[in-house]
């Protein structure tokens, strides 16, 4: 039997009403935030995340794409030793107050 943590999403305000992003991958910002409430990060693989929707991993990376390109998300990456080949991969949740949020003074 798989095994699925069992912890809340949480999708912010920003990420909720970005018009620039997909609703799926809003929903993937709330899965990585589920996935990172015990250690602060999530290390899931595109593979992982394609099961779960059911869906291809390129989709995936696009996804990871928009929230990162809008900062919502940052990975980090360890290599190889002397390739480029991808040992292991950290996504992170990147915290910052939304200025959208902020009533003017």
């Amino acid at each position: 039997m798989e095994e699925r943590p069992n912890y809340y999403a949480v999708i912010p305000a920003d990420v909720r009403y970005d018009k620039d992003l997909t609703d799926k991958a809003k929903l993937l910002y709330g899965e990585i935030s589920a996935l990172s409430n015990k250690k602060g990060y999530c290390f899931a693989s595109n593979k992982y995340f394609a099961d779960i929707y059911e869906i291809s991993q390129g989709t995936i990376k696009r996804w990871l794409k928009q929230l990162e390109d809008k900062e919502y998300i940052k990975r980090d990456y360890s290599y190889k030793a002397g390739t480029k080949e991808i040992l292991n991969r950290w996504i992170q949740i990147c915290t910052h107050p939304s200025s959208k949020m902020i009533p003017p003074r």
